[in-house]
């Protein structure tokens, strides 16, 4: 499945620590759909107090004056609540399963009760890594100036942010990433001394992450010279924050040029991120290799005359 797809999963059973690669749109077990009107079974995985735990969507129906709802399924009560009039819709919790079973549901309510048969699903567990950052489309989603400001307020509440959540365990601390390093480049150029030191601070403290592209640059347009310089800040920045700046992402951009592999090896990037639009402008490239990492070797240098490379120049791409 598209990871566009598990992505609109996870959107959708929001607070699942796990979700299925062969999850639906909405996160549901689509024949279970078809059996019961009120319980549909989410092929995904919740962290209920430290467990995990599996969720049953249930919708129900009440009429007249609030009353007590009881969910049981395989006839172990799982659900005590009161409901008032109306449609609601709420998640129940059971054991995850090995392998697909069935399971009774039921519910009783004012004297209602109603029952159906669900085919519960196992999950496949992913863990999934997210990436804090902001697209830069300059002058494409707003005025140039609007846009300037944007991200000059992004980089400053980024590190508002990391510095809020620094005491947080490891893998909950918040980092904001540089997509590409204009809107740094400006922020060194026009805040106040102050400001350009917190950045330089967030940036060795690792609450901002520094990647190598100074623009979602068309590399097929790009001379030798070009692409080169696509990447000099970065190296000057790195300097100035005391750290290595090794790698780089571009998206949206339909395709990369193979002299885009030597220029980022000369600026020392060995690490890419590659997210071009899926549908459109880029062949198989998304079929073939989306969510694979590979090594992307080059032909050979930009310029041998300058760059000093050998003949062929190789970086791990995604």
């Amino acid at each position: 499945m598209e990871r566009r797809q598990v992505i609109k999963g996870i959107a959708a059973a929001a607070g699942m620590a796990w979700v299925s690669p062969r999850i639906s749109a909405l996160g549901l077990d689509q024949v279970s759909v078809e059996k019961s009107r009120f319980g549909i079974p989410i092929r995904g995985l919740s962290n209920k107090g430290g467990k995990l735990v599996q969720p049953i969507q249930l919708t129900v129906e009440h009429a007249g004056t609030d009353a007590t709802l009881v969910v049981r399924v395989d006839h172990q009560q799982v659900e005590k609540r009161v409901l008032s009039p109306g449609t609601h819709t709420f998640n129940v919790y059971v054991d995850p399963v090995e392998t697909a079973r069935q399971m009774l549901i039921e519910y009783e309510i004012a004297g209602k009760s109603e029952s159906a048969e669900l085919r519960v699903e196992p999950v496949r567990k992913l863990l999934i890594f997210i990436l804090p950052h902001s697209h830069h489309d300059f002058g494409y989603t707003d005025l140039q100036s609007n846009v300037e400001e944007k991200q000059m307020a992004n980089i400053s509440r980024g590190i508002e942010l990391a510095r809020n959540t620094a005491d947080y365990p490891p893998g909950a601390r918040f980092v904001w990433n540089l997509e590409v390093l204009w809107g740094a480049d400006l922020f060194m150029r026009t805040k106040t001394e102050p400001e350009r030191q917190e950045l330089i601070s967030a940036v060795k403290k690792s609450w901002i992450g520094l990647n190598g592209m100074y623009a979602n640059e068309l590399t097929g347009l790009c001379r030798p010279e070009e692409l080169l310089q696509l990447f000099r800040y970065s190296t000057e920045l790195g300097s100035q924050c005391g750290i290595p700046v090794d790698s780089a992402m571009i998206s949206d951009v339909p395709g990369y040029t193979w002299g885009t592999v030597s220029a980022m090896a000369q600026a020392g990037i060995r690490y890419f991120s590659a997210a071009p639009n899926y549908f459109d402008r880029v062949g198989t490239f998304m079929v073939e290799w989306q969510d694979k990492p590979f090594w992307w070797i080059s032909p050979g240098p930009i310029n041998s005359r300058f760059t000093g490379l050998q003949p062929e120049s190789t970086v791990s791409a995604r």
